[in-house]
């Protein structure tokens, strides 16, 4: 899983607070758990993505 991780966050570009880097964790794993293995790093991304410059015409509800 680590590699998976400094996977997203090289492909990201930017660095991780402690906060984002549980969360992406979390997110990552619960994915796995699921069965799915298909390019983990892109939804790793495209959560950060959202969790960082959340769309505004979403409330996340």
């Amino acid at each position: 899983m680590g590699e998976v991780i400094e996977g997203v966050i090289a492909a990201y570009g930017r660095e991780l607070d402690a906060e984002s880097l549980a969360k992406i964790r979390r997110y990552l794993e619960t994915l796995r758990s699921t069965g799915t293995k298909d390019d983990l790093t892109a939804y790793g991304v495209a959560y950060l993505e959202q969790l960082h410059n959340p769309d505004p015409r979403y409330s996340g509800c």
